[in-house]
Parts: structure tokens; sequence; C-alpha cells
């Protein structure tokens, strides 16, 4: 009797850093809501059937989320939930009325009969024939509408747990009491996620592998020109984005937390996405990986094949191969893409055991399949995200993974195996002389880079990444700033960001993903002393496309009433945010909040932000420059709402009556206009200046606190070769 099949089940979690980088806030709730349905409960079922074994893909940045929602970081969503319910504002409540219905409506509204007539009642409420006649929502339905969302949100695994089954039970008339037990549970259930897969690990019914820290896209971080060996007319970024050693510094962080957390260094590593090159499986192998995995589509194309499939395919999927790298050897399997799909696409609109049946008939047959094509031993392998498919299933998966691992124990012609287990059965045989770029969804790598949206991202991400280089010797920035910035860059190369831009896939927070890739970008910016460019302080979403990514310029032509004039007038303007001009000491914030400039051919603006009224009796904004002459400029705050500037050296040499002295208005902001000759700063000529507040006669605030802005004027003709009808 021939031995049995090996079946390599691959379960791959991965939640993006969900913080914003300019406020702290994190701005939504998965990586909490998926640990009461999804993370810790996967493993529970499969504890069910010690025969069954299985690998679990866990990213650092996801363990590093549960671990701080553990210790009592909260987010935007539970913030609102735990609020009481009569407590809550308009705009809150209208916050609750179209996020917290944010869930698969068949399977965890549906069946749920009060969550079911609360939607109703939203949906006539704000769009219904009868909505000008409709109460808004009483208190005791926000309140029962608080709790059904996370409700909604808990599997049925943990059905029977208090206070769950009591919740369940009632139905509706929540207390604040039991709203509050509900989302105590839900964090405590976090907290226990990690210790679930420590359990599981040492029992050895489960294999922990890991994916790159942020889970970046690794071609793309060495080059993403990448693509181009897959589809040479593919339109990149120009230039391209460069960055080898943060991909290398992902894969070494990312066994660092692996065995900080789990008491040894990963074996295997799924890169992000399955995405794979020649040139990042070098660096994978030289960080300390013994395997890794990739889609059967790579593998098609590093056996010469167009495509998947075709004379002897089977045999071809169904085994490891050899890959030799420049540090090493490095095993690499391949995903039956067909199998995967059927769980993450197919079988949640089937009858779990007939779902079952089919997968087991299908591994056997493979099995069989390649046998007869001449391999003694078959190994399949099955990839897939291993959280957010289970929200199509009846109850949340259980019953189709309890079918499946039912029938896989009671099966003697296939043995579920780790990945690690596999290979010491079935060692590598065949070599692959060269794996060509790829993924698991796109040869191109298009779902992360091509579209206009995409390439803007990545023009943004490279022009942080030089400024970042020029860092330390530009302004002698102390080193713990700089190494602030670059966790602001690591976070900002994470894949998510770049899967959301363009319009191959859709969410409602598509919003939220273009400010959180942003906010990094901002405050890095900020850390290295530098202003945040307009470009990336506005969505990137639906910019056009740039024939060649030139380099912004804060043109800009503001009204000087200390106000908003009108939209545009300070919408080109560069930003120093200064809640992210903080190092590690993340000092109170003073009173100014922002700081932003553009300048003309003849003037640099300046705008103030956030000086409140008690605070100008007594004070002043100085504008210190120190290139290309020492000399200070002061706008006086207590002696009305507009008025000159004061000029006064800053240094040797005495300043000189040079007509226009310039001017600034006081009102809801401070807006100065800083002529150009009186700094002797001709066209192309590099200003370097701080913003000072002074309050009685002492400097109170400066900002940047490190470093100066520096702004290069414009040519004389500016305005009229780049002139815009917008």
């Amino acid at each position: 009797m021939a031995e049995p099949t090996l079946l390599a089940l691959v379960w791959h979690m991965h939640q993006p850093s969900y913080r914003d980088a300019l406020t702290g806030r994190i701005l939504l709730p998965w990586t909490r809501l998926h640990a009461t349905k999804d993370y810790g409960d996967m493993v529970s079922i499969l504890r069910r059937h010690p025969r069954v074994h299985a690998t679990f893909n866990l990213t650092p940045v996801l363990l590093d989320q549960l671990e701080a929602i553990a210790s009592g970081l909260s987010d935007d969503f539970l913030d609102l939930a735990r609020k009481p319910a009569e407590s809550l504002t308009p705009e809150e409540q209208r916050f609750l009325t179209r996020h917290f219905f944010s869930v698969n409506q068949a399977r965890m509204l549906e069946p749920h009969p009060r969550y079911r007539e609360l939607k109703a009642r939203v949906s006539t409420a704000q769009g219904g024939a009868r909505a000008s006649r409709e109460r808004p929502l009483a208190p005791d339905e926000i309140r029962d509408l608080q709790t059904w969302f996370h409700l909604a949100w808990v599997d049925p695994v943990y059905w029977d747990e208090e206070p769950i089954r009591s919740l369940l039970r009632k139905g509706r008339g929540f207390t604040e009491a039991e709203k509050r037990s509900l989302l105590d549970w839900g964090v405590a259930c976090a907290g226990r996620v990690i210790e679930t897969y420590r359990e599981a690990a040492r029992s050895g019914q489960i294999e922990i592998a890991t994916s790159a820290y942020h889970h970046p896209i690794l071609p793309l971080l060495l080059s993403t020109d990448a693509p181009r060996e897959a589809s040479p007319s593919i339109r990149l970024p120009i230039p391209a984005f460069r960055a080898p050693g943060d991909a290398a510094e992902h894969l070494r962080r990312a066994r660092e937390s692996h065995a900080r957390r789990f008491g040894a260094a990963p074996r295997g590593i799924w890169p992000p996405e399955g995405a794979v090159s020649q040139a990042a499986l070098d660096l994978v192998r030289e960080a300390g990986f013994a395997w890794c995995a990739s889609d059967e589509a790579v593998l098609a194309r590093a056996l010469g094949r167009a495509e998947p499939g075709g004379e002897n395919w089977t045999a071809a999927l169904s085994r490891p191969y050899r890959l030799e790298t420049e540090p090493g050897a490095l095993t690499i399997v391949f995903r039956d893409r067909s199998l995967s799909d059927r769980i993450g696409f197919t079988y949640a609109a089937w009858q779990p055991d007939r779902a079952a049946e089919d997968f087991v008939a299908r591994v056997l047959e493979a099995g069989s399949r390649a046998r007869e094509q001449g391999v003694s031993h078959p190994l399949v392998t099955v990839i897939l995200d291993g959280e957010n498919c289970w929200e199509s299933y009846a109850e949340d998966g259980r019953l189709f993974l309890d079918a499946l691992y039912g029938r896989l124990s009671a099966e003697q012609g296939i043995e579920a195996v780790t990945v690690e287990e596999a290979l010491a059965r079935v060692p590598p045989g065949e070599l692959l002389p060269h794996v060509p770029v790829g993924s698991w969804i796109a040869a191109d790598l298009s779902v992360w880079v091509g579209h206009p949206e995409k390439n803007r991202a990545w023009a943004a991400l490279r022009r942080l990444r030089e400024r970042y280089n020029m860092a330390g010797s530009e302004h002698g920035l102390p080193e713990a700033r700089i190494a602030e910035a670059y966790e602001e860059i690591l976070v900002a190369e994470a894949s998510d960001w770049f899967w959301w831009y363009g319009d191959d896939h859709q969410s409602a927070h598509k919003d939220e993903f273009d400010a959180l890739f942003r906010s990094h970008l901002i405050r890095a910016y900020n850390l290295l002393g530098l202003p945040a460019p307009a470009m990336i302080r506005r969505s990137l979403r639906g910019s056009p496309a740039e024939g060649v990514d030139g380099e912004h310029v804060p043109y800009i032509a503001p009204t000087l009433d200390g106000r908003d004039t009108h939209f545009y007038e300070w919408r080109n303007a560069e930003l120093f945010d200064a809640a992210s001009d903080q190092g590690a000491d993340h000092r109170t914030l003073g009173t100014m909040r922002r700081v932003l400039f553009g300048l003309d051919e003849r003037n640099l603006f300046v705008r103030v932000d956030g000086v409140p009224g008690e605070d100008r009796g007594k004070g002043s904004i100085l504008l210190r420059f120190t290139l290309p002459r020492p000399v200070e400029a002061r706008a006086r705050l207590d002696e009305g709402l507009h008025g000159a500037l004061e000029w006064n050296p800053h240094g040797p040499g005495r300043t000189r009556d040079r007509g226009d002295a310039g001017e600034y208005a006081v009102g809801n902001v401070i807006e100065i206009r800083v002529p150009l000759a009186r700094l002797d700063a001709s066209a192309g000529t590099v200003v370097r200046w701080r913003v000072v507040l002074e309050q009685s006669g002492e400097a109170a605030e400066v900002i940047p606190r490190m470093g100066e802005f520096a702004t290069p004027t414009l040519a004389s003709d500016f305005g009229v070769r780049n002139w815009s009808a917008t």
C-alpha cells in the first residue's frame, strides 16, 4: 500500500498597524475583532483533532498589536463602544450607525433578530420614505448596537463562555455593565492569543512560521523595477524606489521577534503575499530561513511554462524544491492554487460536510495523479488567509473546519503535517536554477505597483527615504530621532497601503488606509526636522498620473487676513506638524500646533496655527534666519490684527532699511509675509530658518525643535512658466 499523501495546511494571519502616527490613535478595530473571531479559535478547533497538524504563519506586526491590546491599548471603535449610550454626541451616533454594521450581512447580522432590527431601523432613518418622521436612535437602541456589533464578531467557539452566553440569550435591552463585560472579555481574549499558539506549538501539533516584519512586498523593496521581469510594459515609478537594506531589516526583525516570543527562531517564512524574486530569496536565506513558500504560478514560470497546468503538472507541483542562493541552499514549496482558493472563496456556499468531502477527495486525487507521474511521496501544499474568509461561512467556518479535520483524521490516505514535518519526510531533490518575480495573485506585482495611485505612494516613500539618507549628515539630529523616523518608514513600507490604492480592491475604509500611510510619512519628515510636502498632506487617491515624478514646489499666493480665505490658499504649502516634532521624550504639546509655508518669486509666506488668544497678549512670532544672512523678523501679536514686521540682526552685522518690511495678520491663524530681498535671497538661494514663539520677551517654543527649515527660492519667472487655471 502506498504511503499517504502529505498535506501541508498553512494558515496566514496578518493585520497591518492601524496607528495614526500623528495622533497615536488606533483608527480601525480589525486586529482586536479578529482576535475574538479567528485567531485563538482557529487553534482551538484544530486541537480537537490531534492527528491533524498544520502551520500557522503569524506576522510580527500582528503579534505586536495583540500584545498592545492586552496591555490596554484602545481604538476609536472601542472608545465609542465603551462610552455610555446617553453620552454620545450626534456625530458619535452617526459614526456608530455608519460603522457598527461592518459585518458580513448574511452570516453575522441576519441570524440575530435584534441586530437585524437595528439595521432596518437605521436604514429607514437614514434614507427610507419615512426618514423625515423617524426619531433618532434611543439610548437603549444605541447601547444594543454597541453590544451587538461586538457580539457579532465573537466566534461560536466562545458562545458557551460567559458573558457571551448570557448576552446571546438576552438578545436586547443590554445594560452598560453588560456591555462593558463583553468589551472587557474581548480585550482579555486578545491577550490569550499568543499563549494559545505557544501551547499548541509545544504540543508539536502546529508549526509557527513568520513573514517580513511589517508585511512589505520584498521584491519591490529591492526595486520597484522588479516587475519588468514579468511585464516589460508595466508603468512603474520613475525614478525607482530601492531599499534593499530595509528588506533585510524586515527579515532580521521578524526572526528576532519570533525567537523572543516563541523561544526559538522560525525555520520557515511565507514572504508577504507569496511575493518572491531571485534577489528577494537570497535575502530570505541570508536572514537564516530554511524554507519558504510561494504560489504555483511562480513555479510554472520558474520551470519555463507560461502558466500552471499541462503535462505532468501535478508531479511538478507535488514536491519541494531546492534553490541555490548566494548564502546557501533554501527549500521552497508552492501552494496548490485551486485547493487553496476552494477554501478561501468557494466552500463558504457549500454544506460543510459536502465541502470537506470534496476537499479530501481532491487531495487524494492529486496524490494519486502525482504518483502516476512519478512522484513516490507527494506533498500537497495549501496556503491561504486564515482569518478573512470565515466571515462568509456559516458559524464563522467552525462547522466546515470540524468536518474537514474530522475527515482528515479518519482518512488513511492523507496525513496532515506541518511544513517542517513534510520536509523531514520528503527532502527537496530537484533544483530550481532561478525563481522569477511573482506572487500568489499577480506575476507582475500589479496589485501593489503600476496604478497611478500606487506609483504616487511609492514616489512619496522614495522622496522620504532620500531625505532620511541625508538626515545624519545634514542636520546633526540625535540618533534617537533618526531611529524613530526609520520606524515610521518601515511601517509605511507595508504591502497593505499599496493594496488599497487604485481601483482593483474595494473597501469602506480606503480613506483611513490612505490617511494612515501618509501619517507615517508626515511624522518621519517632522522627526527629521523637515516639513511634510504638500503632496502627502492631501489624499493620494484619485490623483492624476504623472508622466515624470517631479519634485513638489510650494508655490502659493495667500491673502494675509489671519484666516483661511479659501480652500486653495494654503493647499500647496509645506506642512510641519508640531505633534510629530517629538522624539522619544514625547513631551507635552506646546501652543504652536503646526507651521505651513510656501513662497512666490518675491516672498516667503508663513502661517502659524494654534496660538490661542490668551498667549498673544505679551507674545510675538519670531522668524530666525541663518542663511543667506543671519537676521530676525518679528510679528508682535500684542499690537493689533495687522502690522509690519520688525527686523533686527541675528549675529554680526546690522540690518538697514531695505524698503518693504513685510507684514503679518492675526486672526484664527497667524499669517506672515517675508520679502526675500530682506534676506538677500536671490533666485535659487536656500533660506534656512526657524519659528520661535516669544512670551514676555523669552523664547517659549521653537519649531522645528532640531535643525532648520531649508527653503529654496524660485526663479523670477516661475509663476509665468508654471501658470495654471486651478
